[in-house]
Parts: structure tokens; C-alpha cells; sequence
């Protein structure tokens, strides 16, 4: 006892201090004897660290091989820089975001600050003197402060505010929050009781001015202490240091094993994100692939399984999921990346050998002892993320675009779809009749496919389209008219519109009639891979017989394939959707606008035009060129609202939860709240189901809905 009180009192107990203090320290070594011995103690929690580096590396590891991860390393160093240190997706939310960002830069400041003012107590590198020192000082100060208002800021909003995107908050967030604000108000106290012993010690006034101009938090802080002698100040600066280290190093420790490990996991995903997310991924040699999709949790992607340790629970992406916000079993966060986490993490522990087996098979526990099912044994589809949740995925990709860790959630939900559809034959049965429909006619309407070309006869335009198989004459643009122009009584008067200002505008395009085939969107976003290839490889085969350059698309969908997935095949075209050819013609003058518009309009955007391609504007120009008056929405550009039909769900029947209503009638509502009396659109599927949502709503008689494109034709 004597032995451990005489080291106790060794560290703690004051000791006069000889000279007093004759420049200006941060880090009052004279008070901390001893205190090299907390750059070997540094070892423990860096060993930790490390340790738990590695475990999760080896995790990441149990992934399959990605392509394109590291090319264009100039962008993905770019990429690095700009989210990690500008944080752009983070405050993209305005107050969390930039409570966060603070956060981070304060610990970015204090961390960088730390190591300076430690060298230039030891080997007096950098020269942190005069102005130097104040100013390095003075932004410590500063930014930690900052960082102390983020982080009560965020539990502010976390524990107080509660908004549902929170609604799965663990116990240990909250000790976490807590740690993080100890630790940066415990750096303040010491401060404090360091410039309070700095006051009574300080040989002049001038050097007390200096001080002040260097920590300004930290002054307010001394002034708590100047009624405490110097003896109980150095007492308390003491144990405060020590103290606060040890909080320091436990931080450091847990990252790797808590939600801090997203700190490191999140710059890796700014790194290696995808560049092309609006594309599913390619199976390669499809004719000789034994497996398709993903069936185990191991089959994933490395960065997959580093995705699902990089999300931080913030539910940006459920507060933005249509299938969640209309009550469906999907919610990206909880229901899809978390219980794939937790499947993960209890799987990995056996897959790495972290836990003992006995004969090559795992030391099982009775029934009693454990509540879940063998990780090793659970269905990753089944037991995990259940078919429903799967099916219920729209493919808007509102959860991608909103996360700020750059998840990708599509691309799990593909692979996992893929292995229902063709290795299990687990389906939807309306989605096998659109199968069906592919593989006999090409469309997912199943109108025959020889009268694919016949709409143009129907809506007296076959004399303004070079029909190429029939005509042979050269053009500049195909036009690829898709299934809905074809077979959608509706859709039909969008495409003779199109038509009509194409030659009206003397823009030289032709059609491919019967040659055409579905772009395969419907098939591959169902997890039907084998019939996206077929219907896309005829499509390809046929633009390069024809001497396909440049492709415009009516249909978001078909746009989207042919200019992001063609290309995985060899078919690599300019690919323009009509809006954005429609607003070149008007700005040139070749089309005008010789009958206003003037009504109120609610635009509705499409995911795949809007999110998935980022096309906002080009729409809006058209309409604005009309004199629509276009009303703000709350859902809108990269926060719209999915109509329902993506991701194939456009040929899925869509059951309501009680107490919500159908994800179309819910946007129709949406678009509804401005009092429009016309609603615009750029997309058959989105035509179609906010159609159904006006009749719905009992608004059809007094609320149009249009595409852009026919508004257009109107006016001329």
C-alpha cells in the first residue's frame, strides 16, 4: 500500500516549480513528471487500434474481388479529399451536417495541434513562437469549441429531437457522445488550470496578454480557478492531464470496435466508390457462370462488407426510402445494411477462425444458451433480408444518393435478386409473366412484337420517320422509341409529339420499327440477367449494323441502360434523353413557342432521369420556354419522390400497408399540396402511375397530367 501511494503521490502531489514559468507552454511538462511515460503507454491503445484494424480487414477480405476500384486514381484521390475534409455529403443536412462537420474538423485541428505543440516541447520543431504560437493556439481553441458544440449538438438532436430516422439508437451511442464531449471538455479544464497557474506564476502582465490572445476559451475556463492556490491548481492540472490521456487512449481503442470505426470507413468508401452507380454490375461470361447473384453473405463484394461498416445509422437513407415511407418491410438502414452487418460480423467470426471449433465443425452451445440461429447456417436471403424487402426495392436510389458514406444499396439488392430469380427461381409471379412477355415479344406488355412499328401508321407519322430497315436513308440521330411508344395507347401521343418537333426542328433521325427490342431494363433490375444480356446484345448487334452513333431516348429507363450499361457490352453511344435535345432546339431557335402555357405546373422528376443521371434542368427549361409556372414542391430534384415503378416494380402489383397509401398515391398527394393544375412528367412508367394516383384522388377532371414533351407540341 505504501509502495502505491508513494507513486500516487509521486504524480499527483504538488512539487514547487523552480523559476516559475519563463515562455509561454501549452503543455506544462514541469508540472507532469514523468510524463514520457505516456508516449509508451500510447502503445496500448495503438496495439488495440491495430488489432482491430486487422480483424476488419480480414472480414473485408472474405469479399470476392470488385473491378474498377482503382482506376482513375487522380478522381479517387479527388474524391478523398473533397468529402472527407469538405465533408459535401454529410451537409447536404443542413444541422446535422454541419454540427458533424465542426465536430470533425475540431478533432482534426486539436489532433494536428497536439502533435505540434509535443514536438516543439521535446525537439523544439516546429518554432511555435511569437504569432506563430498564438495562432496556432488561438484556431485549437477556437475549433475545439466548435467541435464541443457538435457534438451536444448531435445529442441535442439525437435524444431531444428524435427524429424517426433515429429510431434505432443504442445504448452505446449515447456513452460515446458522452466520451467525445469528457474528453474535449476535459482538454478545456486543463486549460484552464494551466493558465491559472500561468497568472500567479507569470513574472508581468504582458505575459498574461499573450496567454489570453492564445487560448480565449481556455482564459474563460481559468477564471474558475482563481480562487484556488497555486498548490491546489497544479494539484488538479495533474490529475485532470492524466485523466484526460486515459480518455484520449480509450477513444483511440474503441474506434475499431464501435460506430467511430465509420471515421476510417467512410474515407475508404469516398476512395473506393463507385463511379458508375447507376449501373448494375456485369456477370461475365454468362453462358458458362455455375452461380448467379449473391446466395452468402461471403459472396459479396469486399467493398460491400467494408459498406456495411462504413454506415453510421444517421437514416438519411430510410427517411428518403419510398418503400419505408409507404410502411413496407424495406428500410435501407435497418432491414437491409444492418441485419446484413450483424449476419457479417456473427458469420466472420468462424469464417476467420475467431471462434473455436471442434473437428472441423463449430463448438455448438444448447438451445438454452443461445437464442439465434447458427450464423454459418442462416439464409443470408431468408433469414436476413427477407424476399419482401427485396421486392419491395423501387430502384430509386434516393438511399445511395442521400447517404453520406456512399453505400451501395442497389447493388446488393440486384446481386440477391439475381440469385432468387435465376439460380432458386423464387419470383413475384407477375414478374415471371413479364419474363414471360420478354422472352416471346421482346416487350413486357406481350403485344406481339411484329406490331412494334405499327404506332406510327396509327398516329399518322410514318411519313415523317425514316424507318431504316424499310427506307435505308442515312440520319444523325436514332431515335429508340422504347415499349411504351409502341404499345402504350397513352405513351403513343408523347412519341408522335417527339416525332413531330423532330421534324418540324429539321433534325435528321430514323427508327428501327420491328428491329427494336426492349432495352432489358425491366428484366435486369428484376434480377433476370440472362434475358437483359439477350435483349440488349440484339439491340447492340442491330445499332451497329445500322451505324448507330447517336441514340435519343423517350423513356428514362431505356436512356438510362443505353447510356450507362450498353457500354458493359461493347455498345457505347451518345445517348440524349428528348428533354435534353428539346432544350438545345429552343435555345437555338429552331423550335419556338408560339402558344403560353401560363398555368401553375408541379414537375414531377423521374429517379432514373433525376438521381440515377442527374438530369434536373434540361426538363425545367422546356417547360419554363412554355410559360409553365412551376411550383415548388417539397420532394423534389435529388429529394423526389418515386412514383413506384422502377426497379421493374412497374410490372409488380403493389399491396398496401394499412394506415399508408400506394407509393404513387402518396407522390400524387405530394405534387397535389401546391394546388397545380397540371401535373408534368418525363417518363411513360411515371405518366402511367400518377395517372392512377389522380383518379385515385378524385383530381383527374380537374388536374391534367402531360409529358413535357406533348406540352411542348402544344405550344407550337
Amino acid at each position: 500500500m505504501l509502495k502505491e501511494a508513494g507513486i500516487i503521490t509521486m504524480i499527483f502531489a504538488y512539487e514547487p516549480l523552480e523559476g516559475g514559468y519563463n515562455v509561454p507552454m501549452r503543455v506544462v511538462g514541469a508540472n507532469i513528471p514523468y510524463e514520457w511515460l505516456i508516449y509508451i503507454l500510447m502503445l496500448i491503445p495503438l496495439g488495440i487500434f491495430i488489432y482491430g484494424f486487422y480483424n476488419r480487414v480480414q472480414v473485408w477480405k472474405l469479399g470476392q474481388g470488385e473491378q474498377h476500384r482503382n482506376d482513375q486514381a487522380g478522381r479517387r484521390i479527388l474524391s478523398w479529399l473533397s468529402y472527407t475534409f469538405g465533408q459535401l455529403r454529410v451537409i447536404r443536412k443542413p444541422l446535422p451536417g454541419w454540427l458533424h462537420l465542426m465536430l470533425f474538423w475540431g478533432f482534426v485541428v486539436l489532433l494536428i495541434t497536439t502533435a505540434s505543440f509535443a514536438s516543439w516541447d521535446k525537439i523544439n520543431f516546429p518554432p511555435l513562437t511569437g504569432n506563430y504560437y498564438i495562432g496556432l493556439s488561438w484556431l485549437a481553441d477556437v475549433t475545439g469549441f466548435l467541435a464541443l458544440i457538435g457534438v451536444l449538438g448531435l445529442a441535442v438532436i439525437r435524444y431531444i429531437m428524435r427524429p424517426d430516422r433515429l429510431n434505432d439508437t443504442k445504448p452505446l451511442d449515447g456513452w460515446l457522445l458522452l466520451l467525445i464531449a469528457v474528453i474535449l471538455l476535459g482538454g478545456y479544464v486543463i486549460e484552464g488550470l494551466r493558465l491559472a497557474a500561468q497568472m500567479k506564476l507569470a513574472p508581468d502582465l504582458q505575459r498574461l496578454a499573450y496567454e489570453q490572445s492564445a487560448s480565449p476559451i481556455g482564459w474563460y475556463f481559468a477564471g474558475l480557478f482563481k480562487g484556488s492556490s497555486l498548490a491546489q491548481v497544479l494539484f488538479w492540472h495533474r490529475i485532470n492531464w492524466w485523466s484526460h490521456m486515459v480518455l484520449a487512449f480509450l477513444f483511440i481503442a474503441l474506434v475499431p470496435f464501435t460506430k467511430l470505426w465509420h471515421i476510417f470507413t467512410g474515407m475508404l468508401n469516398y476512395g473506393f466508390r463507385d463511379f458508375d452507380p447507376s449501373a448494375c454490375r456485369m456477370v461475365e461470361n454468362i453462358e458458362e457462370a455455375e452461380q448467379f447473384g449473391v446466395e452468402k453473405i461471403e459472396e459479396l463484394g469486399w467493398k460491400d462488407l467494408m459498406d456495411l461498416d462504413a454506415c453510421i445509422r444517421c437514416g438519411r437513407c430510410q427517411e428518403n426510402c419510398p418503400a419505408y415511407m409507404t410502411g413496407k418491410t424495406l428500410n435501407p438502414k435497418i432491414t437491409l445494411i444492418q441485419a446484413m452487418k450483424k449476419h457479417m460480423d456473427d458469420k466472420a467470426a468462424y469464417l476467420t477462425h475467431q471462434q473455436p471449433e471442434e473437428n472441423g465443425e463449430l463448438a455448438m452451445t444448447t438451445s438454452s444458451e443461445r437464442e439465434e440461429i447458427d450464423p454459418r447456417e442462416a439464409s443470408l436471403i431468408y433469414d436476413v433480408v427477407t424476399p419482401d424487402v427485396l421486392w419491395a426495392c423501387t430502384n430509386c436510389r434516393a438511399c445511395v444518393v442521400h447517404c453520406p458514406m456512399f453505400i451501395e444499396h442497389l447493388h446488393k439488392i440486384t446481386e440477391m435478386r439475381r440469385n432468387l430469380v435465376m439460380s432458386q427461381g423464387y419470383m413475384p409471379g407477375e414478374a415471371q409473366a413479364a419474363f414471360t412477355n420478354l422472352e416471346r415479344n421482346y416487350n413486357p406488355w406481350g403485344v406481339g412484337w411484329a406490331c412494334r412499328a405499327d404506332w406510327m401508321i396509327d398516329k399518322g407519322v410514318r411519313d415523317l420517320i425514316n424507318l431504316v430497315p424499310e427506307d435505308g436513308r442515312e440520319f444523325e440521330y436514332l431515335f429508340y422509341t422504347g415499349c411504351a411508344v409502341a404499345f402504350d395507347d397513352r405513351y403513343k401521343k408523347v412519341g408522335e409529339a417527339l416525332v413531330r418537333l423532330l421534324h418540324k426542328a429539321g433534325i435528321s433521325f430514323a427508327c428501327l420499327g420491328n428491329e427494336e427490342q426492349c432495352c432489358g431494363d425491366p428484366a435486369r433490375r428484376l434480377g433476370n440477367e440472362y434475358l437483359y444480356q439477350t435483349l440488349a446484345a440484339h439491340n447492340i448487334e442491330t445499332f451497329n449494323k445500322y451505324g448507330v452513333k447517336k441514340i435519343i431516348c423517350l423513356c428514362p429507363h431505356g436512356y438510362n441502360t443505353i447510356k450507362n450499361e450498353y457500354p458493359q457490352m461493347g455498345g457505347k453511344y451518345e445517348v440524349y434523353h428528348a428533354s435534353e435535345i428539346l432544350a438545345r432546339l429552343i435555345a437555338e431557335g429552331k423550335l419556338t413557342v408560339n402558344h403560353k402555357l401560363n398555368q401553375p405546373v408541379s414537375y414531377h422528376d423521374s429517379c432514373f432521369l433525376g438521381r440515377h443521371n442527374d438530369l434536373y434542368d434540361a426538363p425545367r427549361e422546356v417547360l419554363r420556354s412554355v410559360g409553365a409556372n412551376l411550383l415548388d414542391i417539397k420532394k423534389q430534384k435529388e429529394s423526389g419522390f418515386c412514383c413506384g415503378a422502377g426497379g421493374g416494380r412497374m410490372w409488380l402489383e403493389e399491396r398496401p400497408v394499412t394506415g399508408h397509401k400506394r407509393i404513387n398515391e402518396t407522390r400524387t398527394a405530394q405534387l397535389l399540396e401546391p394546388d397545380p393544375k397540371m401535373i408534368a412528367s418525363n417518363c411513360p412508367y411515371c405518366l402511367t402511375m400518377l395517372s392512377d394516383g389522380l383518379k385515385e384522388a378524385q383530381a383527374d377532371e380537374t388536374v391534367q397530367i402531360m409529358d413535357i414533351t406533348e406540352i411542348l407540341w402544344q405550344s407550337q
